[in-house]
């Protein structure tokens, strides 16, 4: 069974992720805000209260080398051909209509 992650435990698996790679690079997280060029209440308030803005996380996630992970959000699946389109219809065709 797929066991799908709520908003909350996605943020803090990836707080958990951040913090350990800040540790492995031995950064404090002082050493860290000014490598991502924010100040420290602001990783703090993501940390523990799991608040930051789409900026500071991808800055956080420069500074950590971490930026590959984000690669997924952006990938895009552009159709290129008349062909692409029809082999993508021919994988998800559209429910049968039932009449009764």
């Amino acid at each position: 069974m797929i066991e799908l992650k709520t908003p909350f435990e996605f943020i803090e698996e990836l707080i958990v992720t951040i913090e350990k790679t800040r540790k492995r690079k031995k950064l404090r997280q002082q050493d860290l805000c000014d490598l991502a060029g924010l100040s420290i209440a602001t990783y703090q308030k993501f940390i523990y209260q799991k608040k930051i803005s789409l900026i500071s996380l991808v800055q956080v996630l420069y500074a950590l080398d971490m930026i590959s992970n984000l690669e997924g959000l952006i990938a895009y699946d552009e159709i290129q051909s008349l062909d692409d389109i029809r082999e993508a219809a021919n994988k998800n065709p559209l429910p049968k209509r039932v009449r009764k």
